[in-house]
């Protein structure tokens, strides 16, 4: 037998060798990686990990009723086809669930597409609730403000039909399509308390219900005073309503003035509707004293 022969012998048996530990240490992986409960997200044509070591990269699922801890939760169906289709959620992975009235809670996927409750936090409610009035914007302009009012902590929605308003939802009406984007921003900012989102009223509504609760109410205008209005600490909410891009009518300026309502301006130019309506809730929100 040649030199060359068994040169060329050792090297294809080395390559073999080789080969042979690469799928090895693959198969070896993935085989600790499934049953591993402290592996960061691995991602492979095997599909997607949803396990994170920590809470904040850890992914998050509404689950609008979520038992006590070593009990199974069940998810919507949106939710569980996202996490088990989407994710390729599997045995041994964590995650985090949000029942949108101030639940927190963490989850291990058991027995193929079970979810067990491991641990579950009730969060308070805030002291200070805002109230969110709002005309409407266009499309894709009115998924965006719900998806912030859902990061900021605006505690409810109440979409209004004034003079000057382009879109006309009828009244009482509460899109699925809306609640979906509230769901995504909830869990997407994880705010465990997903705002509520009323049926849509005309102008007058505003004024009753803002009677009704018997909190302070805000309109933004650009001939407001700005900031530095007294507003107790104790008071247990603030209505804050912002009208269409034409901005309110004088005749509704007058009669939310003559109610008690008062003008603020957040800003020194004019401002589109979701931008006035995630500005000024900001600032009512951390006002402290004097808003």
């Amino acid at each position: 037998m040649s030199s060359r022969k068994i040169e060329n012998d050792l090297l294809y048996a080395n390559i073999e060798k080789g080969v042979s530990h690469y799928f090895l240490g693959l198969v070896l992986f993935y085989v600790f990686d499934t049953h591993s409960s402290s592996n960061p997200v691995i991602q492979s044509s095997m599909g997607v990990s949803v396990l994170f070591q920590d809470e904040e990269s850890m992914r998050c699922f509404y689950c609008g009723n979520i038992g006590a801890e070593n009990t199974f939760a069940e998810l919507p169906e949106r939710e569980e086809r996202h996490l088990f289709n989407t994710l390729r959620g599997r045995t041994g992975d964590t995650v985090q669930l949000i029942d949108g009235h101030g639940v927190l809670a963490s989850a291990r996927v058991v027995d193929g597409k079970k979810l067990l409750v491991l641990e579950k936090e009730q969060y308070q409610e805030p002291p200070r609730k805002l109230h969110l009035f709002v005309s409407p914007p266009r499309q894709n302009r009115m998924d965006q403000l719900l998806t912030q009012c859902c990061e900021i902590g605006v505690w409810s929605i109440t979409l209004v039909v004034a003079e000057h308003s382009v879109v006309r939802p009828e009244e009482g009406e509460v899109s699925d399509k809306w609640k979906v984007h509230l769901v995504e921003g909830s869990k997407q900012s994880k705010n465990p308390f997903m705002p509520e989102l009323r049926g849509v009223i005309n102008f007058n509504g505003i004024l009753d219900d803002v009677k009704e609760m018997g909190i302070p109410a805000f309109y933004g205008s650009t001939g407001g005073s700005g900031t530095g209005n007294p507003v107790p600490e104790s008071v247990p909410g603030i209505a804050w309503v912002v009208g269409p891009e034409g901005g309110f009518s004088a005749s509704e300026e007058e009669r939310m003035g003559s109610s008690g309502f008062i003008p603020l301006k957040i800003g020194k130019w004019i401002m589109r509707v979701e931008t006035a309506a995630v500005a000024g809730a900001v600032l009512l929100m951390n006002c402290g004293g004097k808003c």
